[in-house]
């Protein structure tokens, strides 16, 4: 059980939601999946040894796999081609593309982000249950037939030819420090990772690097789940329980922030930070874009709150104030 509701500290297995170390893989889930879309599932598969055992090449009928490496390295194959993979990187995968992924140094990490595949409970509970009551079930060929298609699975494919590429050529590879598209402004600088059209257009996924004193602060009531992922640094997240009451706690280098739909939140950056904004429901490329055209067209005016905050509400950015106190 979760001593706070609203951080995982990925290290802990108390935080986590179901664990598991077996076969070479020390596995954890930190979030079950949340609305009819099935987003917000994450887990991570920690590989002792390299080679021990690797996810063969496969694909999905439906849903989305973001990949994120935070140790080790791995060798990828995306669609017949194949790149290796270091910390930072990630690998946003959609429908009907081929994947497969393969640790190639000891203590390889990585956490995978799930929309609209159950992975939890129509894949890897469902796997351990018939592992540890059925002995060989699970693993037959007739089995595999009526379980993948259930659960968006394509079966598994012919290993593609070796075919090792410059990373540039992978479209769905991001690798660390860049993005598609990536922005400025006081106490942050944006990189959009994963656009709006990659996941159905249900969320946008941003690496944040935040400067002390930036702050934000949804001080509403939306039906809104929220995760922020943070990989270095400090902030510090206040979040309203009550009217009256406010859970105030810090989020470092490997925790995760959870919010729940009408919870008012807070944060601020104690220590330059780096976190990645997992859910962000905004079209905040498309704000981004607009600030940018204002300011080319305004080069030497400063835009009014007033108007500031009329564009939030027009891109769905919902926040209620936000600033930087450098």
């Amino acid at each position: 059980m979760r001593e706070n509701p609203y951080l995982v500290r990925m290290e802990n297995p108390e935080d986590c939601m179901f664990v598991s170390d077996r076969d070479g893989i020390y596995y954890r889930m930190f979030n079950e999946p949340v609305t009819a879309l099935l987003k917000d599932e994450m887990d991570c598969m920690h590989f002792n040894e390299p080679s021990v055992r690797q996810v063969n090449y496969h694909e999905h009928t439906y849903g989305t796999e973001t990949f994120m490496v935070s140790q080790g390295k791995f060798l990828c194959y995306c669609m017949g081609s194949g790149f290796y993979m270091n910390p930072g990187d990630i690998l946003h995968i959609q429908p009907w593309m081929g994947h497969s992924f393969n640790p190639v140094e000891p203590n390889s990490r990585l956490n995978i982000m799930f929309m609209g595949i159950n992975q939890q409970y129509g894949i890897t509970r469902v796997r351990k249950r018939l592992q540890e009551n059925f002995p060989g079930v699970y693993e037959s060929e007739e089995f595999k037939k009526t379980f993948a298609p259930v659960n968006a699975a394509a079966n598994t494919r012919t290993p593609p030819a070796a075919n090792i590429v410059d990373p540039s050529k992978v479209s769905q590879l991001r690798l660390a420090g860049t993005g598609i598209r990536e922005h400025e402004f006081p106490g942050a600088k944006l990189h959009l990772k994963i656009a709006r059209y990659e996941t159905m257009g249900v969320k946008e996924v941003w690496d944040l690097f935040l400067k002390p004193g930036f702050y934000c602060e949804w001080d509403n009531f939306l039906p809104e789940y929220r995760m922020f992922y943070v990989t270095g640094g400090k902030i510090h997240c206040s979040v309203k329980t009550s009217a009256t009451e406010t859970y105030e706690f810090d989020a470092e280098k490997e925790n995760i922030v959870f919010i729940p739909p009408y919870t008012p939140f807070k944060f601020t950056v104690v220590e330059e930070a780096h976190m990645y904004d997992l859910d962000c429901p905004a079209r905040v490329q498309d704000l981004c874009e607009e600030l940018e055209s204002w300011k080319a067209n305004n080069p030497d005016a400063e835009m009014d709150k007033e108007k500031l905050f009329e564009l939030f509400r027009e891109y769905n950015f919902s926040c209620t104030d936000i600033g930087y106190d450098a």
